[in-house]
């Protein structure tokens, strides 16, 4: 190996080592993010019977009916808390909820509500992104639920029963504001730029590996 392919190989192995570092801490900095986050919300999730036009059109009409329904259970809870507990010990009517209005659709499915930890990918809601990672969240399974689902942050209350909503209102903002850190708020509003300034770094690499 010549002097020069030598000097190569070590600047190579040099930046290769400082890639994976860099992106290890960035992903162990996500990470604590998420779970701090994680702390301070809830999810609903609405799980539609399957794919099919008209268990997804359901699964829209339930959603409405059982948002309208936690508005007004979620409305006095003043921490994360308090609205699991509100939510716990409702989890009979919020299946009633869901039941009535498939029946008046003329659907016969069961409804299922169960709070619990579950893992999520990274979801983008209006103009904010919540990184993938465990969140506790209210999922209301429709018949077999092996449809896609609908969901939204529950607590703070940031689900809409518009769903043509493409940027979350100011006053959400800052229901949302008032329970997380700034950084941890600032993150959600970032995610995309995180994202476009990691592709950024590999091009920076790739042009000092290869011009």
């Amino acid at each position: 190996m010549t002097g020069k392919k030598k000097w190569i190989a070590i600047a190579g192995l040099f930046v290769v080592t400082f890639v994976l570092m860099f992106f290890y801490a960035r992903q162990m900095r996500q990470n604590r993010m998420q779970k701090d986050i994680a702390k301070e919300i809830l999810r609903l999730h609405v799980v539609a019977n399957s794919d099919s036009k008209k268990d997804q059109a359901l699964k829209m009409e339930v959603k409405e009916a059982v948002v309208t329904y936690l508005r007004g259970v979620m409305q006095d809870a003043e921490s994360v808390d308090e609205a699991r507990i509100q939510i716990q010990k409702r989890l009979p009517e919020i299946e009633a909820v869901a039941k009535e209005k498939m029946q008046q659709k003329g659907y016969s499915y069961d409804a299922d509500a169960t709070l619990s930890s579950c893992y999520f990918p990274v979801k983008t809601y209006g103009d904010m992104i919540f990184p993938a990672g465990e969140y506790e969240a209210l999922k209301v399974n429709l018949g077999k639920s092996a449809g896609k689902n609908w969901w939204c942050v529950m607590y703070p209350t940031l689900c809409f029963v518009d769903s043509t909503y493409q940027i979350v209102p100011g006053e959400s903002k800052e229901k949302l504001k008032k329970c997380l850190t700034e950084e941890e708020y600032n993150s959600l509003l970032d995610g995309e730029n995180g994202i476009e300034t990691s592709s950024l770094f590999i091009e920076w690499i790739r042009n000092i590996l290869f011009s």
